[in-house]
């Protein structure tokens, strides 16, 4: 799951507060190009999380965090293409 932020600063907050508050490994990641709206973002990417459950609950911990998430992708291989999908 990639969780789409503006800039590495809220990035870095947001996957410290996932791992502490989810359990969950967290890494901070260039957006990948076909998810990137322009400019230059990052995103948080995740293993293991399931899509509607865990982006909200990831929306409530950016929020008190004070990042604002601009989108959420879950990402799967098709016919050796990596394809992202919008959760939310």
């Amino acid at each position: 799951m990639y969780i789409v932020l503006g800039s590495v600063t809220s990035a870095t907050r947001l996957a410290r507060a996932i791992e502490r508050e989810m359990g969950i490994p967290a890494y901070v990641v260039h957006t990948p190009a076909a998810i990137r709206t322009g400019g230059c973002s990052y995103s948080v990417n995740v293993s293991g999380m399931r899509a509607a459950y865990d982006a909200e609950r990831v929306r409530e911990i950016a929020s008190e965090q004070g990042a604002s998430v601009k989108n959420i992708y879950n990402d799967e291989y098709r016919n050796g293409e990596r394809v992202y999908h919008a959760v939310s």
